[in-house]
């Protein structure tokens, strides 16, 4: 469909950012979508309503609700696709920038059907890796293969998706950003007489071990393994604190499971909170014991927060964590090695001191700034591509990226 100029005779540059879900493009995207908005693009949002859709409209993006479902044998993925043609074919956008797996095989394959191209795709840990269920080969890396064909840009966050995406065929191109970035300055500032007030708002008294694991309360974020590592610490007589901030469908669950272990005392449970730099700077430790991840973000803050970490030696915490260096690498499950790492930081301060100078050593290449400028530069060389013009054509910024 053609463009209508705008006031001035201009035609509009339009943008699409499409995700399951408005939560992940509020929690993960904003700031480049205003980088799109600040360059003169008119920028859409598509996804399923939910309790963060006010969040990305009130940021000044117009919302356009789809029937995306994280089944992808639901239903109401058919609508989306035939939704998300309807919507291509009458925006004709420059750029179309598609995040989580659902989503983005049927954008992409709405995309094929409607002509669109400029189609980004930014795989945020893809559901087959090394050690992931059969199902999830079977059903997944066929997708994504396909998917890939369709596919002008391919933005993988750690080295083994980059490595599996290279042998995808891809239409276009691989590239390899290092996560979404973090405001690195908020998580830098450690004020001591807020972090007192918290502690005393929380009941921690004396100098135990604070160990802060922020995620959604899930099986995959595997809360379990770190409450039953709190428990034989706690056996051991060794005072710890864990924090768990988050909400999800195993809250009650892992609630229960506290009460069961006698660790009520060691644990609490905060909900979802908007003060994660605090709760960063009052912390001796960030625990994230997951099966799964893409490039934790909660593992990027932590590096900006000078923090030692105890991670499951999964894919993408691979990437952040050298075992021993800035923290610990257990494995899945393994509840004695989890309470080990745990017990080794409470000992030994000077260790905590030093695993989390490295932390924020390695923070530089993934503050927020130089993920931004990465993606201008994907962002220009794929228009400049299409265009023939190899110059930077859609931002008007010297390309480069930001010295770390």
């Amino acid at each position: 469909m053609s463009r209508q100029p705008g006031r001035n005779g201009s035609v509009p540059k339009k943008a699409a950012y499409v995700a399951t879900v408005y939560a992940h493009l509020a929690a993960f995207h904003l700031p480049f979508m205003e980088d799109l908005q600040k360059a003169g693009y008119e920028v859409h949002a598509y996804a399923c309503p939910d309790h963060r859709r006010q969040e990305v409209a009130g940021s000044g993006f117009e919302c356009r609700d789809v029937s995306f479902s994280r089944n992808p044998l639901s239903f109401g993925n058919v609508r989306a696709f035939h939704s998300m043609r309807s919507w291509l074919k009458r925006e004709s956008y420059e750029i179309v920038h598609v995040h989580t797996p659902n989503a983005s095989v049927i954008t992409r394959l709405a995309a094929l059907a409607a002509g669109q191209r400029n189609v980004f795709y930014t795989a945020h840990g893809f559901h087959f890796y090394k050690g992931a269920p059969f199902l999830n080969w079977l059903l997944y890396y066929p997708l994504e293969r396909l998917a890939a064909r369709f596919t002008d840009v391919l933005i993988t966050i750690n080295g083994e998706d980059c490595r599996r995406a290279s042998r995808f065929g891809v239409r276009g191109r691989v590239a390899l950003v290092p996560g979404v970035g973090v405001e690195a300055e908020a998580y830098q500032t450690a004020e001591d007489g807020r972090v007192k007030r918290l502690k005393a708002e929380l009941g921690i008294t004396g100098s135990p071990l604070i160990v802060l694991c922020m995620a959604e309360l899930n099986r995959n974020k595997n809360q379990e393994q770190l409450l039953r590592a709190v428990h034989d610490l706690t056996s051991c007589g060794i005072p710890v604190i864990c924090l768990l901030a988050g909400t999800g469908n195993m809250e009650q669950h892992y609630k229960r499971l506290a009460r069961e272990l006698n660790i009520g005392h060691a644990v609490r449970f905060l909900g979802h909170r908007s003060d994660g730099p605090l709760l960063m700077a009052a912390a001796d430790a960030v625990a994230l014991v997951s099966k799964r991840e893409g490039l934790p973000k909660v593992l990027l803050e932590a590096l900006s927060a000078g923090k030692p970490v105890v991670a499951t030696d999964i894919r993408g915490c691979r990437d952040l964590v050298a075992d021993r260096d800035n923290g610990f690498l257990i494995p899945v499950g393994n509840i004695p090695a989890t309470a080990n790492a745990l017990c080794e930081l409470y000992l030994h301060k000077e260790l905590r001191s030093q695993m989390g100078a490295r932390s924020r050593e390695k923070s530089g290449q993934y503050r927020l700034n130089t993920v931004r400028a990465l993606l201008r530069d994907l962002y220009d060389s794929q228009l400049g591509r299409e265009s023939g013009n190899s110059a930077l054509i859609s931002f008007g910024h010297s390309s480069g990226r930001e010295k770390v």
